[in-house]
């Protein structure tokens, strides 16, 4: 996308017509590309799906409300502050504040990347979308009185249903949504801290001490099968807690650093669902989450999980610097050889850890 931004362009222009000159031209420009894609969003985004094969479009439309927002959060780090804004403007559902047909996480993702947005640029504009999506989200936190459900979230959708008839809560959806209400809360807007304090008793309720980490859900059907808890979910209970005033260092989670840390990238490779689940081999979303959570903690077991996350990617990219799908959500999400979407942007949002956490959004304090 760097070539259809101004980005590249601008020590040229700086150069050829001065910076006066060149700032006006870069203004215009921003201006003028996020009103044609949010147009492009709002009233041409349906038809312009139809260039697409059926088949690949029914692929995407059966997997779209789990997986798109992973293109979606690296289009946006890449174009921001530009093009991308103006097209996410453009999907959101004017009555609900909800982005797209997406499910909780699209949604989740999407608020978070507009909230960082806002507190960057404190563009005006962008406020009143990013206040409708932070109402949509906190509507949508579970209240009731169950341990198992009250201050979490589950999958929800734009006309209030739920995927599959599920209701029960998620630790990773949960953790989409905190990030989007921080971002949003440190962008200046006003977000009740209880949201917060719930949030906090959902993710600290879902730890598992029987097995040293944190669950997924509290389903009993999922509890009761194979795959009881997914690995993700740990790291990402341990950086949204980071977000709540929970020490990710303290010596009470201590049990879930040693679950992430001796999951460490040891190659990238797929070798099974076995290992994928249960050793968080070959899963870059676990590598993601992971690497949030132990940058903020630090230390030796960051430098440790550092240096196999390190080793593990930069031998992988492509010299078109892409990397290549390997597990099963990129099966989930569409992704394919020919594209590398999420398996791009998940290498991405984990290498770029190091410049985006020296800027006043989620920094460690």
């Amino acid at each position: 996308l760097a070539f259809f931004s101004s980005a590249v362009l601008v020590p040229v222009a700086v150069y050829t017509w001065g910076l006066p000159r060149s700032a006006a031209l870069l203004w215009l420009g921003w201006v003028l590309g996020g009103a044609c894609t949010y147009a492009i969003g709002r009233w041409l985004g349906r038809p312009l799906a139809g260039l697409v094969s059926p088949d690949k479009l029914a692929r995407y439309e059966r997997k779209v409300t789990r997986e798109t927002p992973f293109g979606l959060v690296v289009l946006f780090q890449m174009a921001t502050p530009s093009e991308v804004p103006g097209y996410l403007l453009g999907t959101q559902d004017a009555a609900t504040g909800h982005f797209g047909r997406s499910c909780s996480y699209g949604h989740g993702i999407a608020t978070y990347a507009l909230a960082e947005c806002f507190a960057l640029t404190q563009a005006a504009e962008l406020r009143a979308p990013l206040e409708r999506a932070v109402q949509q989200i906190l509507r949508h936190q579970d209240g009731t009185r169950d341990a198992r459900l009250f201050g979490g979230w589950g999958y929800y959708f734009a006309d209030g249903h739920v995927w599959g008839g599920d209701e029960w809560p998620r630790t990773s959806v949960t953790a989409w949504q905190v990030m989007a209400l921080e971002s949003a809360r440190l962008g200046g807007l006003d977000v009740p801290d209880a949201a917060f304090a719930d949030a906090r008793e959902f993710l600290l309720h879902t730890w598992d001490e029987r097995r040293g980490a944190f669950r997924y859900d509290h389903d009993p059907e999922r509890l009761s099968s194979g795959y009881p808890i997914l690995p993700a979910s740990t790291p990402a209970a341990l950086f949204a807690l980071a977000l709540l005033d929970v020490d990710p260092a303290a010596e009470e989670l201590a049990a879930a650093r040693r679950f992430v840390l001796t999951r460490a990238p040891d190659g990238y490779r797929y070798t099974g669902d076995d290992d994928f689940v249960r050793l968080a081999r070959g899963n870059p979303y676990f590598w993601y989450y992971a690497t949030l959570a132990l940058f903020r903690v630090g230390g030796r077991e960051w430098e440790r999980w550092n240096t196999a996350l390190q080793t593990t990617l930069l031998p992988a990219q492509e010299e078109d610097g892409s990397w290549a799908p390997i597990d099963v959500y990129s099966e989930y999400a569409g992704d394919d050889d020919d594209e590398r979407t999420y398996a791009t942007a998940m290498c991405v949002l984990s290498l770029e850890i190091y410049y985006r956490y020296f800027t006043p959004l989620l920094r460690v304090k």
